[in-house]
């Protein structure tokens, strides 16, 4: 799924290369975010109620512009604790990775100040360990939806401040009554990072 996704907005970005130097209505575009982040899991699932999220870190590349709207992927890295391993497992935690591509639209709202909505889908890995040693893994697949409120320091430099819902759909091979518990994750995140455009 990383590599598709990765393959179509090459494509794409292809596809349009003519028309930028034509009549600038496709741009390159060349906004880099790195950012902490702050997760909050909920919902009746195992990442919810047997693990402790701690302090994760995500990026994101926006490489292509028509008029405000920005295609863009990421990353996003969020390390897990077990706190009930009659749930999760006798493991000592769960690492969630997550690539993606997302469609976003810049608002300005005063001089420095823009709002950026955006939709996203991606590629899900949850990766198990104990005492350095994998315990397998989960994959799946993600729909995000969020915004980013960026504000200008310098002419290349914001700092922002963002909000995301992500819903992650995870395979799982287990007795029917337990599926509905780890087929899917269910996520909130506060984003908090620098912005180099």
């Amino acid at each position: 799924m990383k590599f598709k996704v990765f393959i179509f907005l090459f494509i794409l970005q292809l596809t349009y290369g003519q028309k930028t130097e034509n009549n600038n209505l496709v741009k390159f575009n060349h906004d880099i975010r790195v950012n902490a982040i702050i997760p909050s899991n909920f919902g009746a699932n195992f990442l919810a109620e047997a693990n402790d999220g701690k302090l994760g870190i995500g990026t994101n590349f926006s490489f292509l512009r028509i008029h405000n709207f920005k295609l863009g992927a990421g990353y996003d890295y969020i390390p897990y604790s077990t706190t009930d391993i009659t749930k999760a497992g006798n493991i000592d935690g769960a690492h969630y990775h997550t690539a993606y591509g997302n469609i976003s639209y810049e608002i300005k709202i005063l001089e420095k100040l823009n709002i950026e909505p955006y939709f996203g889908i991606g590629d899900v890995r949850l990766k198990f360990s104990s005492s350095d040693k994998s315990f397998g893994k989960q994959t799946g697949n993600n729909i995000r939806i969020g915004f980013n409120t960026d504000y200008q320091l310098a002419k290349r430099l914001s700092v922002f401040l963002g909000l995301c819902y992500l819903h992650s759909n995870l395979d799982i091979n287990t007795s029917p009554e337990f599926v509905s518990f780890y087929d899917n994750a269910k996520l909130i995140q506060l984003n908090i990072g620098l912005k180099i455009h």
